[in-house]
């Protein structure tokens, strides 16, 4: 469990913070690492409602937009200040569901002085799990955790620290008041209608859940905190454990009062707007998944993310296990790979300043270089496009969707055509792709052969490499194909040169 404090207490060590942009709230959370242990200096929550604003064509009223950035720019005081690398930015189900957010994400980052991080809901599911896991002693049955956030539902079946089976579902405490009560009037039919649309969303994995099982029954966030808080205000509950005929007694007081904003005993002036429609979704899980008894874990997404930054930074990074198990997944040579790998790497490190715009380059080529033959396993023609869509949409748990989407568009470009499917436009990835083109090229077919001595040098658009005079001599085909690489290269507006090595330097590195 991690180690809660008080600042005065706390010895001094980095900070580190996690910010959770929720469809109903965001919560920033600050803490210092020290020795391997964590202590939470700081809690910070603002009622932004990001998921009211958003609009059935995916763009934000500018009242929701305007909340965000006052929120950003607030929360930017505090976060500016904090080393880059010591701060993760997570956007849940509303950023997800912006069409074209590059603005809104782009204003965002500066005032936050830190990239926004969109992740999916399965990511989304399994941060969550890690921070509720964090919370609790730890156990050896299987737990359900439910989280009622305002735009989507994640329902998690694991043991001990590990999600084995995770749901996002398309349903928030938000998004259902706003849909079926945004007038602020409670009825009979609107409450029928808006259990039914609930039980469509739980019904296709209602199975999948069922059949795998649990022993504990775990609730996080607002809305299942809420609902154990006020168990208690009204004496239904003397340890906050929630029960079904609990949740119906709430709801009758709903349909008897007639209004939204109805002031249940325990239930804060800010949570009221929105607590109907979470209440509706945990009856429908309580009723789907006939769960008996429910208890509210404090910690949820933002301890997650905490939690998760903290593996990163000891280098336990849960990522390269998701790279590893994709590769070994899809049957990589990983001979081959590992060598692309390690020359990319030289390539890197000589090319100096020049992709130092890109936050994490030389990890990018790391993981590009292991997943670029995925596609190998579905076919050898155009394996690149096959390869491409499994990075794209497989489950790579402790990725975000631009850190995926950006590995999968290496994968795709990193052979033939750079321009087709490619954004040559993001000039800092576009120079990772040109660095791995040629470490795939520079091994190929290189099996039992060493890696040949050269020389790279790089400055703005140009790319010169350089090779002893015999090798170009003796390896007529990776010539050829670093030929046609230079027309690959100058179609996307960069040169590249292939010139013989100096003598002296050849001799004294060979």
């Amino acid at each position: 469990m991690l180690n809660l404090s008080s600042e005065d207490n706390v010895p001094q060590g980095q900070q580190i913070a996690a910010l959770d942009l929720g469809s109903n709230s965001f919560h920033l959370i600050v803490a210092r690492w020290l020795n391997g242990q964590i202590h939470i200096i700081d809690r910070i929550k603002e009622p932004v409602r990001l998921g009211w604003g958003l609009n059935e064509n995916g763009t934000l009223s500018e009242d929701a937009v305007e909340r965000a950035m006052a929120c950003f720019s607030r929360f930017g005081e505090r976060l500016r200040t904090l080393s880059a690398g010591n701060v993760r930015i997570a956007g849940t189900k509303t950023l997800r569901s912006i069409r074209r957010a590059d603005e809104f994400l782009a204003k965002a980052q500066k005032l936050l002085g830190h990239p926004v991080e969109i992740i999916s809901g399965e990511e989304e599911a399994r941060i969550i799990y890690l921070g509720v896991a964090c919370d609790l002693a730890p156990g050896e049955g299987s737990r359900l955790v439910v989280d009622i956030g305002g735009g989507s539902t994640e329902v998690i079946i694991g043991q001990g620290m590990e999600a084995r089976l995770k749901e996002s579902l398309n349903m928030g405490c938000v998004a259902i008041t706003k849909r079926f009560f945004a007038k602020g009037k409670v009825t009979a039919g609107r409450i029928k209608k808006a259990r039914t649309a609930c039980m469509q969303e739980l019904v296709p994995v209602l199975d999948t859940l069922s059949e795998a099982g649990w022993d504990e029954e775990i609730g996080a966030s607002g809305t299942i905190r809420a609902a154990s808080e006020i168990c208690v205000a009204k004496g239904l509950s003397d340890d906050g454990t929630i029960k079904l005929k609990y949740l119906e007694k709430l709801l009758d007081e709903y349909h008897d009062a007639g209004v939204v904003d109805h002031p249940l005993e325990g239930l804060s002036e800010n949570r009221r707007p929105v607590f109907l429609g979470g209440l509706i979704i945990l009856i429908t899980l309580f009723e789907g998944l006939e769960l008996r008894a429910m208890s509210a874990a404090q910690w949820a997404l933002r301890e997650g993310l905490l939690y998760d930054l903290k593996g990163r930074l000891e280098h336990s990074d849960l990522r390269e296990s998701s790279i590893n198990n994709l590769s070994k997944r899809f049957h990589v040579n990983l001979e081959y790979a590992s060598r692309v790998d390690r020359t990319a790497q030289q390539l890197l490190e000589q090319a100096g300043s020049w992709t130092q715009e890109h936050r994490s380059v030389a990890q990018l080529l790391h993981w590009s270089s292991l997943l670029f033959l995925v596609g190998l396993d579905i076919a050898h023609s155009d394996y690149h496009k096959h390869g491409a869509y499994i990075v794209e949409h497989v489950d790579l748990p402790g990725f975000s969707r631009s850190e995926q989407l950006e590995l999968a568009q290496l994968v795709q470009g990193h052979r033939k055509s750079i321009r087709k499917n490619f954004p040559v436009e993001q000039d800092s990835l576009l120079r990772v792709l040109l660095l791995l083109r040629i470490a795939v090229i520079l091994q190929r077919g290189r099996r039992h052969q060493p890696i040949p001595v050269f020389q790279m040098r790089s400055h703005e658009n140009e790319i010169v490499l350089r090779f002893e005079q015999q090798w170009l001599a003796q390896n007529p085909q990776t010539l050829a194909d670093l030929t046609n690489e230079q027309r690959f290269q100058h179609q996307v507006g960069y040169e590249l040169e292939i010139t013989p090595l100096a003598e002296d330097y050849a001799v004294s590195n060979g």
